[in-house]
């Protein structure tokens, strides 16, 4: 008898357990703090514009005068090339020049007597223009000789390397003694010998997700840090952002690249950065977290998942009453013309346009909405325009603009990128219980939004992401349950499998009474065999067979 009192003791607590409505709801207080939102990205430090010294000659590096990291300015000697064969080009050059000096002396004499000679008949006039052309053939001998002299000059300077602008040798790429190609007279483009480039301000290259790219533009600013210096940021400015998608493990990044400031020279090229562009900051605001925040789509789940009345939540924010009941007007179809004729008709009447924006202002600020809503359509009505088809074109406008700012008489509305006003649900709790409130949201990050109206600091709001996740999966188990074949059938199979299992212990207990010979054994087994078979069966069961009981029992 004490096992059985045990066991129902058992049952009823696990049944109690079993009728637990869940943990208790969660609530966080309205409270003002400092909002930053801004885009968080990884990058490289890159050098702004790195210029690849390169040799007009080619031949063999006879001694290079920098290093990696040596600083220089415009005109400093960096590499020296193999002279001989430009010097030779340039010996030969100039003993050309002489050469035709000499050619156009002995030729402008020659011209000059045979002049002479033609005024005294002396020579045919063909003798003299072959003279005249001998002169004229020196003279332009000595004008190319002239010009081969200044490009062999030209090359022979070309072996020493001297640096094109002031700033760092970030790359060396040669060593002395190695044959490089001319720069000018090889189609690959010759060989690089170093690399330069000013450190006084370098670039961050970084790369921004699709989904936040819409909040980057030019002139923004950006903080960078780097492992090196784990306990400095660095400023700089966004300068531009990359037309050209890329795609990284099918992900579509864009890249931004941040100018920054590094007249220290402490960033280097190539080192990894954590870059965070500032889009929007507000300071000392009220904040809700976005754990309490929903969409007005979410206002039956919300409701239920906070076990409140659905009907009665929709009629404390003005929408279970139709037109003329003190509620919201009904929405009906509309297009884009009605909604173009709503609003010119408004704007021709700025008495009717402030006094719209004076009530959807009170609705914000959590106003009562079954007085509000009767109002606004008075004011409707004496414009002739329908109070729902007013009311459709509203919503049309913000459901194809994807948030709002609700301008004069809820019609205009007035986008500012990703970081516009907008309209969000929360639960107040209120006396015990959560009441309703729509509220305008203005900035956010991931963890709280800005509040521009429709609760007080101070307000308890209820965290109910966590309670619509469990109704949602108590309703989904609900459906699976009813999916389950016919009600009962199952608690009737288990039922049935209790009662065999209970006729079959009674038989055991009977005979293992019988096996030990003992008369009280087997009245045990008989007696807890029938009770086990009474306690879950809706009937009673049948008692043992006689067969087992042991044998000579009375």
């Amino acid at each position: 008898m004490k096992r059985t009192v045990a066991i129902a003791l058992v049952l009823l607590a696990a049944c109690a357990k079993k009728k637990d409505t869940g943990p208790a709801i969660q609530t966080a207080t309205v409270a003002r703090q400092d909002i930053v939102v801004d885009v968080e990205a990884t990058g490289v430090i890159t050098p702004i514009n790195p210029v690849q010294v390169k040799s007009k000659a080619s031949g063999t590096v006879l001694r290079i005068y920098v290093e990696t990291g040596s600083q220089v300015r415009k005109g400093d000697l960096l590499v020296k090339i193999d002279p001989r064969i430009p010097q030779n080009t340039y010996d030969q050059a100039a003993a050309a020049v002489k050469a035709a000096e000499a050619n156009v002396a002995v030729t402008r004499a020659t011209f000059s007597r045979d002049s002479a000679l033609l005024q005294q008949g002396m020579i045919t006039a063909t003798e003299y223009e072959a003279a005249q052309l001998a002169y004229a053939n020196a003279q332009s001998q000595l004008v190319a000789s002239r010009t081969n002299l200044d490009n062999a000059s030209i090359a022979l300077e070309d072996v020493t390397i001297r640096a094109p602008m002031s700033g760092t040798v970030i790359e060396k790429d040669v060593s002395e003694g190695q044959v490089i190609a001319s720069a000018t007279g090889n189609v690959s483009g010759g060989t690089t010998l170093l690399v330069m480039a000013s450190l006084g301000e370098v670039m961050d290259s970084t790369l921004v997700g699709e989904s936040d790219i819409g909040n980057v533009r030019p002139g923004l600013s950006a903080t960078v840090k780097v492992d090196a210096y784990p306990n400095r940021t660095f400023h700089g400015v966004v300068e531009k952002i990359s037309p050209q998608a890329t795609v990284q493990q099918s992900v579509t990044m864009f890249p931004v690249f941040i100018r920054l400031d590094n007249k220290d020279g402490a960033l280097m090229p190539g080192m990894n950065s954590d870059v965070a562009i500032l889009v929007e900051q507000r300071d000392n605001v009220l904040a809700v977290p976005n754990d309490a925040v929903r969409s007005m789509k979410d206002l039956m789940a919300a409701a239920r998942a906070l076990k409140l009345d659905p009907a009665a939540v929709r009629a404390a924010l003005g929408g279970g009453a139709g037109a003329g009941a003190g509620g919201a007007p009904p929405s009906v179809s509309v297009s884009e013309t009605q909604c173009d004729s709503v609003q010119a008709v408004v704007a021709k009447h700025p008495w009717a346009q402030k006094k719209l924006q004076d009530l959807r202002q009170q609705m914000m600020s959590g106003g009562d909405r079954a007085q509000l809503f009767p109002q606004m359509k008075a004011v409707y009505d004496s414009l002739h325009i329908d109070a729902g088809v007013a009311r459709a074109c509203a919503q049309l406008r913000r459901s194809s603009a994807g948030g709002t700012q609700m301008a004069a008489g809820g019609m205009d509305e007035t986008p500012s990128g990703n970081t516009r006003p907008r309209p969000g649900l929360v639960f107040v709790a209120q006396n015990g219980t959560f009441v309703p409130k729509v509220l305008t949201l203005g900035v956010g990050n991931y963890d709280v939004t800005q509040v521009l109206g429709g609760l007080q600091e101070g307000d308890k709001v209820a965290l109910i992401n966590a309670a619509m996740l469990q109704q949602a999966r108590a309703e989904r188990q609900a459906m699976i349950n009813s999916r389950m074949g016919l009600p009962g059938v199952s608690q009737q199979q288990t039922g049935g499998q209790q009662q065999r299992g209970a006729g079959q212990g009674g038989q055991g207990g009977g005979q293992a009474g019988g096996q030990t010979g003992g008369q009280t054994g087997g009245q045990t087994g008989g007696r807890t065999g029938g009770q086990t078979q009474a306690a879950p069966a809706p009937a009673p069961a049948p008692a043992p067979s006689g067969g087992a009981r042991p044998p000579g029992a009375p």
